[in-house]
């Protein structure tokens, strides 16, 4: 494939991402930005934290400044504003402010593109081309080229152009997906699986996503657990995070596949080390209770914390759960179901299973259950030896009508 020299020359500015609107998108932000300075307030909203990052970085407010930049963006991008998702992307490619991080540059770039975001979608098309943050992929390139090309991105048009494509062909090509996008949220999921799985069939990723997801939730189509694996496995092996994840939890939860822990947990890995939060979540709570990899408080921290900051609420909560020294509690209803019985048992607070490693759901409760008939069996001892020291008093001084304390816990 032949390389746009548009997309590969530094533009407009000389630092900010593949766009042709950075000009008019400061024009719209300069009235807000200048009303920021006059109060000396800042802004309470994505919109206006992504124009202050705007400022700093094309030094339109003073002297550049990467660093304020990067940490603006940031706030925006937190709250998945695809603007400040593309640009602080292209902060991570090239270190502008930030630790340089190519990786998290395009998953960046790809939240930005999941919402059609023409400038996420073309900038995830030349991390694809070039190589940066993912392995260099001249298909892949094309296709979000020519999705960018269909939200109307010249650069993206100039980029097919250069590479013998025709944009508007290419365009109509990849927008079946657009398509069923439309029926699905028309609630024609009949319609939109058919049109999915066309797609999907001749090896768009996020097709095979969508049709696996269909397949699970039994959307348009008869569930099938074993079909939703089958298509997860087939977007999940080109890289999509997403499917990476949910074909994690199918192994976790052992729908349309054997329940394998360790496979779970390589598949969530796969998808947090590309930045996808709930991934980062899941590997998180594998680390806490011992699923598929060695138990341990301090990286199942280290994942929610990393999960938490990118905004995953509930990984800042169990970050901050578990830092507190807190019992890890049980991964779901059914196994404290299982494990407690009738009765809360607290001495099983205190028992943390650090360093073993679980491959599936027997394994654990397996091993709970040991450790509750350990707790039983202490508990009865202590009131046993209560009985017994209250018995041995009472025969030592009265002899009589004392209460025996019954056989001894076996």
């Amino acid at each position: 494939m032949k390389r746009a020299p548009l997309l590969l020359a530094i533009l407009i500015l000389g630092f900010l991402p593949a766009r042709a609107d950075i000009v008019e998108e400061w024009s719209a932000c300069e009235g807000r930005v200048a009303e920021f300075q006059r109060k000396g307030q800042a802004p309470k909203d994505a919109a206006g934290e992504y124009c202050l990052g705007l400022g700093y970085a094309t030094g339109k407010i003073g002297t550049r400044d990467m660093a304020r930049a990067a940490k603006w963006l940031g706030l925006a991008a937190a709250q998945n504003l695809p603007a400040a998702l593309t640009a602080l992307g292209y902060h991570y490619e090239k270190g502008y402010g930030v630790e340089r991080d190519p990786a998290k540059a395009v998953a960046l770039y790809r939240r930005a593109a999941d919402q059609g975001y023409a400038d996420g979608l073309l900038n995830l098309g030349r991390a694809y081309e070039n190589g940066v943050g993912v392995p260099a992929n001249q298909t892949e390139a094309l296709k979000w080229y020519g999705l960018a090309a269909a939200k109307g991105s010249e650069l993206a048009k100039r980029a097919l152009a250069a590479a013998g494509r025709n944009p508007l062909a290419t365009s109509a090509g990849l927008s079946s997906f657009e398509e069923g996008q439309r029926l699905y949220l028309a609630k024609d999921f009949a319609g939109a699986f058919r049109v999915f799985l066309q797609t999907a069939e001749q090896g768009n990723a996020r097709a095979q996503l969508q049709v696996g997801s269909q397949y699970e939730f039994g959307e348009g189509v008869a569930q099938s657990y074993q079909d939703a694996v089958k298509w997860y496995a087939l977007a999940a092996k080109q890289g999509d995070s997403i499917a990476q994840r949910n074909l994690g939890n199918m192994y976790e939860l052992g729908k349309g596949v054997g329940e394998d822990w360790s496979q779970a947990a390589t598949w969530y890995r796969r998808s947090a080390g590309q930045y996808d939060a709930k991934g980062q979540f899941a590997l998180g709570r594998m680390y806490e209770f011992g699923m598929g990899v060695p138990q341990s408080r301090g990286d199942a921290t280290a994942w929610f914390h990393k999960a938490a900051s990118l905004g995953n609420s509930k990984a800042a909560y169990f970050e901050k759960h578990l830092q507190g020294g807190n019992f890890i509690g049980f991964r779901d209803e059914n196994e404290a179901a299982v494990v407690l019985g009738a009765g809360l048992r607290f001495a099983l607070r205190n028992q943390e299973p650090a360093g073993r490693t679980f491959r599936n759901s027997n394994e654990r409760i397996a091993y709970l259950v040991g450790l509750r008939r350990e707790v039983d069996r202490s508990e009865a001892m202590t009131f046993y030896s209560m009985r017994k020291s209250a018995y041995d008093d009472c025969m030592g001084h009265a002899g009589e009508g004392c209460v025996p304390p019954g056989p001894a816990p076996q």
